[in-house]
């Protein structure tokens, strides 16, 4: 991960501190009282006595997932509750994310790296129907075919043939995905991969239960509900008992699942509480034993609670931008889009404002991910937005058509907002009005193009730069930026075809450049994850992607209210 980069051009025209919008913002917020902050003998933020069982665990997802179907979720809080109740070819090791067998106990692959032989180990759908390598065949060329409609369809198209069902041009059959037998899986990719068994852990390889759609169909029910908890079927260490919208989703442990004798807990109740005050006030008062992975820490309480001893914090890949729409006058001038990146004085956006350590960034790929040499574009250059915006025509915002930014139900979202509606108006004389939309009605304007600007965060799925890259590719489902170029996918095709890393990087790199020359999105900064954690939880390991699946985790009765624990296993 980078250092800080140094601010480029520190003070605003009028020659007051570029972030003289920071008193104005912080004077606006209303600091919310929080159960056990008082207590500062302790060395916990709030109870350390568990107050749901010997087996129980109680978390937030934040909000209500738009998708629990592995083919069709692009969003973290589905994902979170897919990666828990099913279970593909291979697993990410909780600490290294490593790949580990999963329901693959082995497989081999090919000299040239292309075809890879998955075995995989007798295994059962929670209904107790066999699970078989037809179902990977299935759920894979479903992936791909257009009529899912899924937003991570590309990432299907690693596989031969891939693009083309894609592009409505070939049969999902012809995908070059086979099984040979109950328990042996056959793919053929495009290209070898240095990433492949890593990427394959992601949600959406996760096997479908063809049987249930297939049986739901038969009996004229919507098979689009097939996740429901009346009839979900699925293959994970975890089943979904309740599902009660907007509140909360209890789990319980699979007992057919094939490892099921390491999982620990026997119950995992999932909240849906969008406000971070009210998690945070929760978890002091011991209704959550973790906010869980999709709760974001209030920035005004940082300080206050990076003393306490359940405060975590580690590098996250991940990077949090906007999105420009290149369609909608006056974002479809690139002369603007650039103005509005070099206006942005990220470094005290980072340092005021989300205060979690993040690093000030307006590259889209993280500096150092995989060997790869981040670009280092200017993070804050007043002057020079100013005479990019007098170029487009618009000298101090005059004349500008009204432009508006939308972002999803938060108060860390909204404080982002106001602060760059602030520094957009003191550096460019530019009125941008904010738009606060609940989850499922921001994710659907994203996907129909119906906004100009609007905030988005994007986890890599693999530690490799094509997992950002690939988000401004033509035919991504998760390019919201209207900005496509084929000559920038021509060269992210030609390096995923290069066996020199070095060269392939560079490719990579110059592909970054020509995409951020148009300014199709504004990076803001890479995130770090800052968490609470109970004492008395374990098996959560800091890792880059924050993902820690509830198989791992169990209630430590040995922990004590001084911060002991006993002795931590190791990972597995």
């Amino acid at each position: 991960m980078r250092k800080l980069r140094r601010r480029i051009g520190g003070s605003s025209r009028s020659g007051q501190p570029a972030a003289w919008w920071l008193g104005w913002l912080l004077g606006a917020a209303v600091l919310v009282p929080l159960v056990g902050c008082q207590n500062r003998q302790s060395p916990f933020f709030g109870t350390v006595v568990p107050r749901h069982g010997p087996d129980e665990l109680w978390i937030n997802n934040s909000t209500e997932p738009e998708w629990l179907d592995p083919s069709r979720c692009s969003d973290s809080t589905g994902g979170e509750i897919i990666w828990n109740t099913f279970e593909g070819l291979v697993q990410a090791h909780p600490e290294t994310l490593a790949p580990m067998p999963a329901l693959a106990r082995s497989w081999d692959v090919s000299e040239d790296g292309r075809r890879y032989t998955f075995h995989l180990r007798p295994s059962q759908w929670s209904d107790g129907r066999p699970l078989t390598a037809d179902d990977f065949v299935f759920s894979f060329r479903r992936l791909v075919d257009p009529r899912t409609a899924s937003k991570y369809a590309s990432n299907g198209f690693v596989f031969a043939g891939g693009a083309a069902i894609g592009r409505g041009e070939a049969s999902p059959e012809t995908l070059g995905v086979r099984a040979v037998d109950d328990l042996t899986l056959e793919v053929e990719l495009v290209d070898p991969l240095p990433y492949f068994l890593n990427f394959l852990s992601f949600y959406s390889f996760m096997p479908i239960p063809r049987h249930l759609l297939e049986d739901l169909e038969r009996r004229g029910i919507d098979p689009d509900l097939w996740t429901r908890p009346e009839h979900v079927v699925s293959n994970g260490p975890f089943l979904m008992k309740e599902w009660w919208f907007r509140q909360r989703m209890v789990f319980e442990k699979n007992p057919r699942y094939w490892d099921a004798s390491s999982v620990r807990l026997n119950r995992v109740r999932v909240a849906m509480v969008e406000s971070s005050t009210t998690a945070l006030n929760m978890y002091a008062t011991g209704e959550f034993d973790w906010p869980g992975g999709s709760t974001s820490l209030p920035a005004e309480f940082m300080d206050h609670l990076s003393g306490y001893h359940d405060f975590h914090q580690h590098p996250f890949l991940a990077v949090y931008f906007y999105w420009v729409n290149t369609k909608e006058p006056p974002l479809d001038n690139p002369l603007v889009r650039r103005a509005l990146s070099l206006a942005v004085d990220r470094e005290a956006l980072v340092r005021h404002v989300t205060r979690g350590g993040q690093i000030a960034s307006a590259d889209l790929v993280p500096d150092g991910l995989a060997g790869y040499r981040g670009l280092g574009q200017s993070v804050f250059d007043p002057d020079a937005a100013r005479r990019l915006l007098a170029e487009a025509g618009y000298a101090g915002g005059a004349g500008l058509p009204p432009v508006s930014l939308s972002f999803n139900t938060s108060e860390g979202h909204k404080q982002v907002a106001e602060a760059l509606q602030a520094m957009w108006q003191q550096e460019l004389g530019i009125t941008v009005e904010l738009k606060n939309q609940e989850w499922k009605v921001f994710l659907a304007n994203a996907e129909q193009m119906n906004f100009q600007l609007c905030r988005m965060g994007w986890v890599g799925d693999y530690a490799d730069p094509y997992t950002f890259l690939e988000l401004l590719t033509s035919d991504c489902g998760n390019n919201h930026s209207n900005w496509s170029s084929p000559a920038y996918d021509q060269l992210l095709e030609e390096a995923n075809r290069q066996s020199e890393p070095e060269k392939r990087l560079d490719m990579l790199r110059q592909a970054e450049a020509m995409a951020l020359e148009a300014q199709p999105l504004i990076p803001l900064y890479v995130y770090t994850r800052s968490q609470l954690i109970k004492p008395y939880v374990r098996g959560i390991w800091g890792n880059h992607q924050d993902r820690h699946p509830w198989k791992s985790i169990w209630i430590d009765s040995s922990a004590d209210r001084s911060g002991r624990h006993s002795p931590t296993p190791e990972a597995p």
